[in-house]
């Protein structure tokens, strides 16, 4: 594990509506380094939407302020930066900007010679700009893919962070093939899981949340963000097949779902916290994954699908090359049909020793033993970094 570093990492916004990998990540690092954490702004240009009013908002109020302790060794800065991209001259203003910020902030925290931990490609200005000991890309979508993002000035900042990187982490197999093309130091990391919080959905003692417990069951459930990647023909088809199970859907709306709300079995729940979401898991019992198939779903791996595995939920899912991974304990469907013949016999199937054997299969995949696969890589690439190590076991390609 690496220990003593400083480390400015730049990712999305930690009080983000679900708990991303860059947050895991982030919190296990803080352990034996100290982390000032970056939210950076979006990809896509602002909407004319009440959400994007208040963030902007939430950051101009934040303009001029210094890091936030978070927790020991764990810091927080919200720099303001312009949000219109595609602009070349608001790159330039913006690159200056927050070479400036983060350097005050960093500075003020007494750090020297930080590593750069980046997830946000359009951050690629800044990388030139700040003294660091070596620069970490991890990359977990196609970001140019993305719904309402400027594709081509994605992909030419992603392309830069590539080449500048010493390190980079995808989290699928086709985002490995995509971005090793441009740099060498790529490997393969798949998302970890918080096991002992989600294997609490398989405990006597755990409460299911009066707002689901009154939905008639069986429950198909969902927990994450509905975005224009979701099939929701998919979810169509599945509540007019399947009457007789109630669709549960949990997370923020970002797609019109008014056609599906018309089906008396479709529940839309909204958005809850990160530590209830066992709570809801509990009430489950088949989970989805209801991916549309197309450029986006082609580079995921849903770390949803490692959370339902480790409260032993039954899962079907959308063929996706990740979620094949795990087909010993996931059912995947081919077609609309097959997806809800699938669903049905889960629910036919599902035991006490299927459950035990879902968990087993992501017990391994805790988010510290992910972090410390990550370092082995980190302090071989980076020599300065750590202690310095002779050999590990490690392959590029695969931590």
């Amino acid at each position: 594990m690496l220990t003593g570093e400083e480390i400015i990492y730049i990712a999305n916004d930690w009080a983000k509506e679900n708990k991303t990998s860059a947050h895991q990540i982030a919190e296990v690092l803080s352990v034996n380094n100290r982390v000032l954490y970056v939210e950076a702004a979006g990809m896509r240009k602002p909407r004319a939407s009440r959400r994007d009013f208040r963030k902007i908002v939430s950051k101009l109020r934040k303009l001029g302020a210094r890091p936030v302790k978070l927790r020991d060794n764990l810091y927080l800065y919200s720099p303001f930066v312009l949000p219109f991209h595609r602009y070349k001259i608001v790159r330039a203003v913006n690159r200056i900007l927050m070479s400036a910020m983060l350097t005050r902030a960093s500075r003020g925290l007494g750090f020297e010679n930080p590593l750069i931990w980046i997830f946000m490609p359009h951050y690629a200005g800044v990388l030139s700009k700040i003294r660091n000991k070596g620069i970490i890309y991890y990359c977990v979508d196609e970001y140019s893919s993305q719904p309402k993002v400027d594709a081509q000035m994605i992909s030419l900042m992603e392309k830069e962070i590539l080449q500048r990187a010493d390190v980079v982490f995808v989290v699928s197999q086709e985002l490995l093939e995509a971005k090793r093309r441009f740099n060498p130091n790529t490997y393969l990391s798949r998302h970890g899981v918080d096991v002992e919080l989600f294997r609490t959905a398989m405990d006597d003692g755990t409460s299911v949340p009066e707002d689901i417990s009154d939905i008639p069951r069986p429950i198909a459930g969902f927990f994450g963000l509905l975005e224009e990647w979701t099939d929701l023909e998919l979810i169509d088809h599945l509540a007019r097949t399947l009457p007789h199970v109630s669709f549960v859907f949990i997370g923020r709306v970002a797609v019109d779902v008014n056609g599906l709300t018309m089906h008396k079995n479709v529940h839309f729940l909204g958005q809850r916290s990160y530590e209830t979401l066992p709570n809801y898991l509990k009430a489950f019992d088949v989970c989805l994954l209801v991916y549309k198939m197309g450029e986006f779903a082609k580079h995921a791996n849903p770390k949803k699908l490692r959370e339902y595995l480790a409260g032993g939920k039954p899962v079907v899912s959308v063929r996706l090359r990740e979620v094949e991974e795990l087909a010993d304990v996931v059912y995947i469907a081919d077609s609309y049909q097959e997806f809800a013949n699938l669903i049905q016999r889960a629910l036919d199937e599902d035991c006490e020793d299927r459950r035990h054997t879902r968990l087993s299969a992501v017990a391994s995949l805790s988010w510290p033993a992910r972090v410390d696969r990550l370092s082995d890589v980190i302090v071989e690439r980076i020599p300065a970094t750590g202690s310095p190590r002779v050999h590990t076991h490690l392959e590029a390609g695969h931590p």
